[in-house]
C-alpha cells in the first residue's frame, strides 16, 4: 500500500512541477507559441488551382452572382474567378488582393499576427488594346477597273500590280472613310515590270523601285531624309538597302565575333548618302568565316556558308539606327536579310523570289483624310495572305481549332525574328468574314501569343486576418540589406563605401574615412525594390532614423520616389520626386538634430501622389564641400524599420 501511495504522490509532484514551469517560464497555462515571419513567396501553378477550389474563395465569388430587378444574373466576376485556374494568373476582374488572403489562411495556418508575406503572382492583363481596332477591318479586293485605272490608258489587260505601280494603289481605294478605318486590300502582284510594244516581258525588277512601305526597306538617301524629318530616331529598328561601296578594316573583335563593317550606298545618289553596316553578320546572322582586307576597295569576304560578298552586291540589312562621328549606321546585332550578288544582279534571293509573286493582302488605314499603309510602333503588323485560307479548305477562316497556322505563317515569313520582337497577324476569324488580330512575341525559339502576362509583388500582412494594407516592409536589423540596392554617384578614394549595412544600426551612410580621419564629398543612393501601389488608397512611408555629426541634415539626407526608375539613378530619363519631411505640431520639421545617435520615428511621409503607380523609393545621402571654409563635414545617417502602408485606423 505504501508503494502505491508513493507512486501517486510522485505523479502529483511531477504535474505540479510542470505547471510551475509553464507559469513561470511560458506565461501561464494559456500560453500559445508565436511564429512571426517575413516571407518572400511566389505562387506556383498548383497554388492558382488551389485558390479557385478554396471554399472561402468560392463563397466570395458566388456572392457576386446577384440577380438584377429583371432576374438577370451577371456572372462576369464569377467567370473571371474560375479563369484564374485556366490562365494560372489573376486578371482585371478577379484580383489577387481579393482571393489571396483565404489561400494564405489555409496554406500557412501556423503563422502569427505580425507576419508579412511578399506574394509574387501573375496577372493576365489580356491582349493589347490596339488589337480591338482590327475587329472593324473590311476587305477590299481590287477589281479589273481598279487595275485599269492604276495602269492608265494604253496599258490595258494587265491585272496585277508591280513595284512601279504600287504607289497608285491608294488612288482606287474609297474616296472617303471614317478616321481610323482599316482595309485589308487584296491584289495580284508580280515582281517584274511588263514591257510595252514588244520586248522581254520578264525584265528584272528594279530592286529600289517603289516606296519604303512597298518594298520593306529604306534606300540610304530615304533613311537619311527620314532621320532629318524626325521619323527615324536613335535606336529605331529599321531596314536599309543599298549597294556595297566600301569595306572597313578588321575590327578588334574579329577573332571573337567574326562580323564585318562595310558601307552601302544609294544607286542614285552614290556615296553622297552612305550607310555603314557596323559589325554586320550575314544572312540568317551567320558569321563571316574569312575576311582578308587589303584596302577599302579590295577585300575577300566569305561567310560560314561559303557565300562570297563583293563590292557592288546589293544587300538589305536590319539593325538599330545610330549615328557616329557624322556617319549614319545600322548597329546592334546588324545582319543581312537579303543579298543579290553583283555577278547575278537579276537573281533574287530564294525567299524574296518565293514571296514575290501572287495574291497579296496589305493593311491600309484612313488617317487625316488619306489612305496610308498601316503602321504600329508596338509590333510588326501583317495581314494573313489569301493562299493560307485556300489551304484551309472549306473553312476558309482561322478559328481556335486551326489557330496554329498563324505561328506557322510567322515562322516562314520572319525567319530572322529577334527574341522579344512582337508580330501581329490580322486574319478572318468567322464564316461571316469578320476580322480578328493576335499579337505574338518571339521568345527566341517560337512565336508565343501575348496574353499580357505580367508579374506583380504585393505584401500581405496578418493582423486579425490577412490583408494587403502593407506594401513594403523591411526591418533591416536582423534581416540585412536584403533587396535594397546601393548605387554610388560619387565615391572617390580614399572612400571605399558610402552606404553599408550594420548589424547594430541598420543601413548607414557616411562620407567619413577612418584611415585619414577626414570627410569627403560623396553621393550615394539606397534604392528599394519596385513597390506596387496600383491598389493603394492613402499610402504613407515611415522609418526610424538617427543622424549624428551632421552640419545640416536636410542638405545631406533626402528621400525620393520614381515611377520610371531604369536601374540607374544617373539615367537622365528617370524622374525622381523628393518627398516632404514630416512636420511637428509647432511647425518645425520632424528630423534629427544631427547631434545624437538616438533613433527617432520619421513620421508619416505622404505618398498619395503615387497611388496607382509602381514605384521605387530611394534614400539619397550627399555631402558637398563648404565653399566658404573649404572644408567637408559629413554626418552619419542610420535608417531601419522601413514601412510603406496604409495608415492605421
Amino acid at each position: 500500500m505504501k508503494k502505491v501511495l508513493f507512486f501517486f504522490a510522485s505523479v502529483l509532484m511531477l504535474a505540479s512541477c510542470e505547471n510551475f514551469y509553464i507559469d513561470q517560464n511560458l506565461g501561464g497555462s494559456e500560453y500559445n507559441p508565436t511564429d512571426v515571419r517575413t516571407v518572400d513567396y511566389t505562387l506556383t501553378d498548383a497554388d492558382y488551382k488551389n485558390i479557385v477550389t478554396n471554399k472561402d474563395n468560392i463563397a466570395i465569388a458566388e456572392a457576386t452572382l446577384v440577380a438584377d430587378s429583371l432576374g438577370v444574373v451577371d456572372s462576369t466576376e464569377y467567370k473571371a474567378f474560375l479563369q484564374i485556374a485556366t490562365d494560372l494568373a489573376f486578371n482585371k476582374v478577379a484580383m489577387a488582393d481579393v482571393y489571396v488572403p483565404a489561400f494564405l489562411t489555409a496554406k500557412f495556418p501556423q503563422f502569427s499576427k505580425g507576419s508579412l508575406f511578399n506574394i509574387t503572382y501573375k496577372n493576365c492583363e489580356g491582349a493589347p488594346e490596339y488589337l480591338t481596332t482590327f475587329a472593324s477591318t473590311t476587305k477590299y479586293t481590287l477589281s479589273t477597273a481598279d487595275y485599269e485605272t492604276i495602269w492608265g490608258e494604253g496599258k490595258g489587260g494587265i491585272y496585277y500590280l508591280t513595284p512601279a505601280t504600287m504607289m497608285g494603289l491608294t488612288s482606287v481605294l474609297p474616296a472617303e472613310a471614317e478616321e481610323g478605318a482599316i482595309l485589308a486590300v487584296v491584289y495580284e502582284y508580280k515582281d517584274t515590270e511588263p514591257s510595252f510594244g514588244g520586248g522581254n516581258n520578264d525584265a528584272p525588277k528594279g530592286f529600289f523601285d517603289g516606296t519604303p512601305e512597298s518594298r520593306g526597306f529604306y534606300t540610304t538617301s530615304e533613311a537619311i531624309a527620314a532621320v532629318d524629318a524626325g521619323n527615324i530616331v536613335k535606336d529605331d529598328s529599321i531596314k536599309v538597302g543599298g549597294i556595297i561601296s566600301r569595306w572597313f578594316k578588321k575590327s578588334g573583335g574579329w577573332d571573337t565575333y567574326h562580323s564585318v563593317s562595310f558601307f552601302v550606298m544609294d544607286p542614285v545618289s552614290g556615296m553622297e548618302h552612305e550607310f555603314e553596316f557596323y559589325n554586320c553578320y550575314t544572312l540568317n546572322q551567320d558569321i563571316f568565316a574569312t575576311y582578308e582586307f587589303t584596302d577599302q576597295y579590295n577585300a575577300i569576304c566569305i561567310d560560314s556558308k561559303g557565300r562570297e560578298f563583293h563590292l557592288g552586291d546589293t544587300v538589305v540589312g536590319a539593325g538599330k539606327y545610330t549615328i557616329y562621328n557624322g556617319t549614319h549606321e545600322l548597329n546592334t546585332n546588324c545582319y543581312l536579310t537579303e543579298w543579290r550578288p553583283v555577278s547575278t544582279a537579276s537573281a533574287a534571293p530564294k525567299k524574296a523570289a518565293a514571296a514575290a509573286n501572287g495574291k497579296k493582302t496589305v493593311l491600309y488605314q484612313y488617317t487625316e483624310g488619306k489612305w496610308k499603309a498601316y503602321k504600329n510602333d508596338a509590333a510588326t503588323v501583317v495581314a494573313l495572305p489569301e493562299d493560307v485560307y485556300s489551304a484551309l479548305g472549306k473553312d476558309a477562316y482561322v478559328s481556335d481549332k486551326n489557330k496554329n497556322v498563324l505561328t506557322t505563317f510567322l515562322a516562314q515569313e520572319y525567319p530572322y525574328a529577334q527574341a522579344g520582337q512582337a508580330y501581329t497577324v490580322v486574319y478572318v476569324s468567322t464564316k461571316e468574314s469578320a476580322y480578328n488580330a493576335i499579337e505574338f512575341v518571339y521568345d527566341g525559339a517560337t512565336f508565343v501569343e501575348n496574353l499580357g502576362i505580367s508579374y506583380t509583388t504585393t505584401a500581405f500582412s496578418l493582423s486579425d486576418v490577412w490583408g494587403s494594407t502593407i506594401y513594403y516592409k523591411q526591418a533591416i536589423i536582423g534581416e540585412g540589406q536584403g533587396k535594397l540596392i546601393v548605387q554610388n554617384v560619387l565615391c572617390d578614394p580614399p572612400l571605399t563605401r558610402v552606404w553599408y549595412y550594420s548589424d547594430a544600426y541598420g543601413m548607414c551612410a557616411s562620407g567619413f574615412d577612418n584611415t585619414t580621419s577626414s570627410s569627403y564629398e560623396c553621393e550615394a543612393w539606397l534604392v528599394t525594390p519596385q513597390i506596387d501601389l496600383s491598389r493603394a488608397k492613402n499610402p504613407q512611408l515611415s522609418f526610424d532614423q538617427a543622424f549624428n555629426k551632421a552640419s545640416n541634415f536636410t542638405e545631406e539626407a533626402a528621400v525620393f520616389v520614381s515611377t520610371n526608375y531604369t536601374g540607374d539613378v544617373t539615367d537622365k530619363s528617370c524622374q525622381w520626386i523628393q518627398l516632404d519631411w514630416d512636420v511637428n505640431e509647432d511647425g518645425t520639421l520632424n528630423v534629427p538634430a544631427g547631434t545624437t545617435w538616438t533613433f527617432q520615428p520619421s513620421g508619416n511621409l505622404d505618398m498619395a501622389a503615387f497611388v496607382g503607380e509602381k514605384v521605387h523609393v530611394a534614400f539619397r545621402y550627399k555631402i558637398v564641400k563648404n565653399e566658404e571654409t573649404g572644408t567637408t563635414v559629413s554626418g552619419t545617417w542610420e535608417i531601419k524599420n522601413l514601412l510603406l502602408s496604409e495608415p492605421e485606423n
